[in-house]
């Protein structure tokens, strides 16, 4: 086995959690754009309460990429102790 075998499934992680990031950066956008275009229609409690489901998302994808960030360094220790 080489060492570029090695790297393709921290390869694919790191490339699926950054295709995650871009889809949820994108999918932001397109809700503060709605937001935006809805003007004056929508309270400041509702656009508040849509922030702290922003907020709540984002946390949640920041808790998820830490847990992705501890898998890839034990995967990379497993793999440093293997050669």
């Amino acid at each position: 086995m080489t060492g570029m075998e090695d790297d393709m499934p921290i390869k694919k992680m790191v490339l699926g959690a950054a295709i995650a990031i871009i889809a949820i950066a994108g999918l932001l956008t397109v809700t503060g754009a709605v937001t935006h275009a809805q003007g004056q229609s929508t309270s400041d409690y509702a656009l508040l309460g849509k922030l702290d489901e922003i907020l709540k998302g984002q946390k949640e994808i920041m808790e998820d990429l830490a847990l992705m960030r501890e898998e890839l360094r034990v995967i990379k220790i497993r793999v440093t102790q293997q050669q």
